[in-house]
């Protein structure tokens, strides 16, 4: 077990052993939990960048491309019918 010490501004140094071991990299953010039996850090994981260009066809959609008209179109009837309403309401 490996110890630190808490500095005046809250800051608490994570051994380089410990850094290393998790794979840990300044800015890294982590959750912190109190639990029954102390403090406890957990990694939050870290996600690749990415574009709108990486998520096309993420969907697995396989018809014809559709307009902005024709998906606003659907999102519109989409909500309809959850609110249980009609296009003839």
């Amino acid at each position: 077990m490996q110890t630190t010490r808490l500095s005046s501004k809250g800051q608490v140094i994570i051994p380089k052993a410990i850094r290393l071991a998790c794979h840990l990299n300044v800015g890294q953010e982590l959750d912190v939990e109190i639990t029954a039996e102390g403090i406890l850090l957990k990694t939050k994981p870290v996600l690749p960048k990415t574009s709108v260009n990486d998520l096309i066809g993420c969907t697995g959609y396989q018809g014809k491309a559709k307009s902005l008209e024709e998906m606003a179109e659907g999102i519109r009837r989409g909500i309809l019918n959850d609110w249980g309403k009609h296009d003839s309401d």
